[in-house]
């Protein structure tokens, strides 16, 4: 059924260039939150030290790093419509200084500060 949905945004945003519809509670600062991250056996989980509930995880970095970008936009509400269109930014802040980078970045996908 999520397919339909996805012909009929496709019509609607890409095709017909209706306005799409704008997050209210989002904005991309809110792609700069703190989390702290954990180290399990399986992988990894981390959680936001600001927004209680917002957590994510992964069986490597770079899952983690891209559960946590839909786990935010997810938090926050934010349209599938907007979310599927919207620029993948998210630089996940590790706490030994380096950063998980998005995976089309120009740059490698961890990189040290």
């Amino acid at each position: 059924m999520q397919y339909i949905q996805d012909i009929l945004d496709f019509l609607m945003y890409d095709l017909l260039r209706i306005p799409l519809p704008i997050p209210s509670n989002f904005s991309p600062d809110k792609l700069k939150l703190k989390f702290k991250i954990h180290k399990e056996n399986r992988g990894y989980w981390l959680e936001a030290t600001k927004y209680p509930g917002l957590i994510a995880s992964g069986d490597n970095l770079a899952e983690l790093r891209t559960a946590t970008f839909d786990a935010v936009l997810t938090y926050f509400d934010v349209p599938r419509a907007y979310a599927l269109r919207m620029p993948d930014i998210f630089i996940l802040n590790m706490e030994n200084g380096k950063q998980l980078l998005p995976p089309h970045s120009i740059r490698a996908s961890v990189a040290t500060a």
